[in-house]
């Protein structure tokens, strides 16, 4: 292992992430990061530059490159112990050209990707066994009826739309940059995933243990998110979804369907 490498670990919520995740740590040559602050903190100080922009006479792009790479750099030192990085946030796909520009030359972002129906399905499992659950508190601020279908319209407005409008403005502008891993695949084939993950990043194989798995990706604040288990994984990978007519009538499933992504659609 040589110069270090900045990968990226994106896609939708409840897709597998945390599990792909994972299964990335058990390599002794990877670090994968829970949910970074690294993209919203980089974005937030790109839009205050902006904004300081407008009144100050300063070297806004000389000074702003050296600020965002040294962020990185703060972040992921050219000495730290794992010389592959994968940096985890749902934010990446939409911003490949400042990958290529500050990071990495040839960004490679893991997306995992599943049926939006089923990804609500299990938002909703995970919400009736939580009684303080954000979805719920969302929909009673807004004063509408906790239903299935309420809730799986909030869930898609307003927490999955915008990851989802991440991930099509990369596919449509850098395609090469992204690799969907379908939740099934995942589940069914982990080591045709894990080796399409290896070839995408250009990694050296390695063997994974899919029987007993350490939740190394886990959110260690898991709370602030509102709902219990978010970012739980099972110890062996298996497929543990329900199916999404438990949940929703037909017609919601068939609009959701419209905006199900999937690898063969972007080959």
């Amino acid at each position: 292992m040589n110069e270090k490498r900045i990968h990226f670990l994106s896609g939708l919520p409840r897709t597998g992430s945390t599990l792909l995740g994972s299964l990335l740590n058990q390599n002794p040559h990877v670090y994968v990061s829970p949910t970074s602050p690294l993209y919203p903190l980089l974005n937030s100080t790109n839009e205050e530059f902006n904004v300081l922009n407008l009144q100050y006479t300063f070297d806004q792009k000389g000074i702003s490159d050296k600020v965002y790479r040294s962020l990185v750099d703060a972040f992921y030192p050219q000495d730290r112990e794992f010389p592959i990085v994968f940096d985890k946030h749902r934010g990446w796909p939409k911003h490949v050209d400042a990958i290529r520009e500050f990071i990495d030359q040839e960004p490679r972002i893991v997306c995992t990707v599943r049926p939006i129906a089923e990804i609500i399905a299990s938002y909703i499992t995970l919400a009736d066994r939580d009684p303080d659950n954000f979805i719920d508190a969302h929909l009673k601020r807004d004063g509408q009826e906790v239903t299935n279908e309420a809730r799986a319209f909030l869930l898609w407005s307003f927490y999955l739309k915008v990851p989802y409008e991440c991930m099509i403005i990369g596919l449509k502008m850098h395609p090469e940059s992204l690799l969907l891993i379908e939740y099934d695949q995942l589940a069914f084939e982990p080591e045709r995933a894990m080796q399409r993950v290896y070839d995408f990043c250009g990694m050296e194989p390695f063997e994974h243990n899919f029987e007993d798995i350490e939740n190394s990706c886990a959110e260690a604040k898991d709370e602030a998110w509102g709902l219990k288990d978010l970012h739980a994984i099972r110890s062996t990978v298996c497929k543990t979804s329900v199916d999404p007519l438990e949940y929703l009538p037909r017609a919601a499933i068939d609009y959701f369907s419209q905006f199900d992504l999937r690898e063969v659609s972007w080959a």
